[in-house]
């Protein structure tokens, strides 16, 4: 980082020089102002002026913003305090270039002085007719150099001041002279008024590269300032020097007569230099031209460090960087902040070269031995399955794919694991195992079940051999689960791995499902279906539960019924239909007939409506022919039966006048089978203990028809 920042101030110094014009001496410059956009000094010195308003303008070449313009009123620069102090011994001189406005009067262009009486103060002003170059001790009379004033025309002028003798330059030719004669003058730093005296005085015009020197100029150097070139070219500093480790240096320019250096140095003198910096020389001619030229001076003071000493592993890539020089070269081939692999152990020396110093420093390379890493041996396994790797030969190993020495895991898949093991001076090596994950076999148990209490169940996996189930269960055979589980199958692939899945098993319970009580009904009565026990019905004649039926004949209805879970169960009912009975009486009688509680005096067809033995209508009627007292006349009356066909009972209707005789009960082929005794109107008969089939009842009288009954 110094060396950085000398660099620096070099550069700074370089580039303060350069913008001095070549053609303006160096030698003895205090200061040089080319306004060049700012009043400031571009001298090593850096004596910058303030500007009070004074204004940017054209300078004599017609470039924008090069010079000053002042309006004789209150425009000026200023340098309070300046980087010299003349007396009226002192050698000096000042130049500039002005243009005064032809309307001006008076006005001072540069001076510098206070008020302090007893100082040797200096001047140049332009009046109406002079411009004059004038010294002075303060408070007494100035002692003049004039020249005759020019307006509207840019004019060079020179001032000297060599130990008293005043010299004016106007355009390159010396026009005046003069004498100090004023005794007992004091000296002090003073302001540098620009454009106006201590007193006022403002200057109207303009005014461009303004030079300060503590010594008088050659005519040949006022020269060059007038033509803005050089009569003297060739000058050389030399070439840029470097001063090693506190070595003294010399410095010699050539091209010229006289030489002059800055900074105190002798040309061809030996000196030790302090620091960095630019030396400037100025060289004089027979004639007292003059041109300058600047050499740079480095100091070096070199000690290199090649680094610490190494202890690396083999192949492992090594970077030297040796410090404290500009440029380095290695043995063995090396470069210089260049990565490269060290194969074997050995010294390395660094030699560095900073300008002219040289210095070389030294570090050792140990290469270490690697350590003998051992994975362990292969493994193969299924799927899934545990597995630890433990490594040897090294400590603090490091596995790809995740994994941590001696710690199991789970191998899902075949890969390589490559584990890094390492020396205790941390040199690494490695070894490769390979873990054969074989594949486990997709089992697959179905789809989950559901089945119903009581109902057969086969479970069927598919994707292995040997296929195993939990809870007894063998693949492929029935079985009757007696509830819900959870069944887990296992097979087996041809590498021997297992694998399993699951389903699950549920089991519904059957609904108790209840059709309703058995029902005897009447034809053309309804009857509800009304089955309970189940969340949804079935009944076999596709009715609808909760609807009503009018069943003709007797019947057993079925019923399934289904729990929310969609197991069943049935159930059934039966419903018994009675016909309902008619029968048609024909009957005689004198002067009254009684019938069922009924009493008739008249002929005529009379109905009446009884219940039967099954609950039943039983309609009766009665054909009724009325004989009074005196009228003697038997006649043959029909019989009733009902219902018919009948499942066991039997009714017979008879007229009164056929009570107390007998009905003969036969089958199809004519056998008699039984004596029915008529006992009333209404006499009960029961087949219930004989055969299905045709019958046939007719009364004992002969000639009466036979009636043929059915029994089902």
């Amino acid at each position: 980082m110094k060396h950085l920042l000398l660099l620096t101030g070099l550069f700074l110094s370089l580039s303060i020089f350069a913008q001095v014009p070549s053609y303006v001496p160096q030698y003895g410059l205090l200061g040089y102002y080319p306004f060049n956009g700012n009043p400031n000094d571009v001298s090593a010195n850096g004596a910058n002026l303030t500007n009070n308003a004074a204004v940017l303008t054209t300078d004599r070449f017609g470039t924008a913003n090069a010079a000053y313009s002042f309006n004789g009123i209150n425009q000026n620069l200023i340098r309070t305090t300046p980087n010299f102090t003349f007396n009226s011994a002192s050698s000096f001189t000042y130049s500039f270039w002005y243009n005064r406005n032809s309307t001006s009067a008076n006005g001072v262009l540069i001076m510098n002085a206070t008020n302090a009486a007893g100082n040797f103060i200096w001047i140049f002003q332009a009046g109406a007719t002079n411009s004059q170059f004038g010294t002075n001790k303060q408070q007494s009379a100035w002692i003049w150099a004039p020249t005759p004033s020019t307006t509207s025309v840019w004019t060079h002028i020179v001032c000297v001041y060599n130990a008293g003798t005043m010299t004016l330059y106007k355009n390159n030719v010396q026009v005046a002279t003069a004498t100090f004669t004023h005794t007992n003058v004091t000296s002090a730093n003073m302001p540098l008024y620009v454009g106006r005296g201590v007193g006022g005085d403002y200057y109207n015009g303009k005014m461009d590269d303004i030079g300060i020197w503590n010594r008088a100029l050659t005519a040949c150097e006022i020269n060059d300032l007038y033509n803005s070139s050089n009569s003297l070219t060739g000058v050389s500093a030399g070439q840029d020097v470097s001063s090693c480790n506190n070595q003294a240096i010399t410095l010699n320019g050539s091209g010229a007569l006289n030489y002059f250096w800055n900074q105190s140095v002798s040309n061809g003198v030996p000196f030790t230099p302090t620091s960095n910096g630019t030396y400037l020389v100025t060289g004089f001619n027979a004639n007292g031209c003059s041109a300058w030229d600047e050499t740079n001076v480095t100091l070096g003071q070199l000690s290199i460090n090649a680094g610490q000493d190494l202890a690396v592993c083999p192949g492992d890539t090594v970077t030297l960087s040796a410090t404290g020089a500009q440029t380095y070269t290695w043995t063995n081939s090396v470069t210089n902040n260049q990565p490269f692999i060290a194969t074997q152990s050995g010294t390395y020396i660094a030699t560095g070269v900073d300008g002219s110093c040289t210095d070389t420093d030294t570090l050792q390379i140990n290469v270490l031995p690697l350590p003998q890493i051992n994975a362990g041996n292969d493994t193969v396994l299924c799927a899934g399955g545990i597995v630890t790797l433990n490594a040897a030969g090294g400590q603090n190993y490091q596995w790809n794919n995740n994994v941590q020495n001696a710690v199991p895991f789970t191998a899902f898949n075949s890969a390589s694991y490559i584990v890094t093991g390492f020396s205790p001076a941390g040199c690494a090596n490695q070894d490769t195992v390979e873990v054969v994950a074989n594949p486990v076999p997709n089992i697959n148990a179905g789809n989950d079940v559901s089945t119903c209490s009581g109902q057969a169940v086969v479970l069927t996996a598919i994707g292995g051999f040997n296929l195993q189930w939990n809870n007894g269960v063998q693949d492929g055979v029935p079985f009757n689960p007696t509830g819900n589980g959870i069944y887990v199958v296992t097979g087996m692939s041809n590498d021997g791995c297992y694998g399993s899945d699951t389903l699950i098993l549920t089991v519904g319970t059957l609904p108790d499902i209840s059709a309703g009580n058995d029902q005897v009904i009447c034809q053309g009565d309804s009857v509800v279906l009304a089955a309970n026990g189940g969340a949804t019905y079935q009944w076999s004649n596709g009715a609808t539960n909760g609807t009503s039926i009018f069943p003709t004949q007797s019947i057993t209805l079925g019923v399934t019924g289904f729990s929310g879970a969609g197991c069943s169960n049935t159930d059934s009912m039966t419903i018994t239909v009675n016909n309902p009975s008619q029968s048609t009486i024909s009957a005689n009688g004198i002067d009254t007939y009684s019938l069922n509680g009924s009493t008739y005096t008249n002929s005529g067809t009379y109905t009446q409506v009884l219940t039967n033995a099954q609950g039943c209508d039983s309609t009766i009627t009665l054909i009724l022919s009325m004989d009074y007292t005196g009228i003697s006349e038997t006649q043959f009356t029909s019989m009733n039966i009902y219902p018919n066909p009948t499942n066991g009972e039997l009714y017979l209707v008879v007229p009164e006048g056929m009570i107390g005789e007998s009905a003969i009960l036969t089958d199809i082929s004519g056998k008699k089978i039984a004596t029915i005794l008529l006992n009333d109107v209404l006499s009960k008969f029961d087949l219930s203990g004989f055969s299905n089939g045709v019958y046939f009842i007719a009364m004992e009288e002969k000639g009466a028809a036979a009636i043929r009954v059915v029994k089902e």
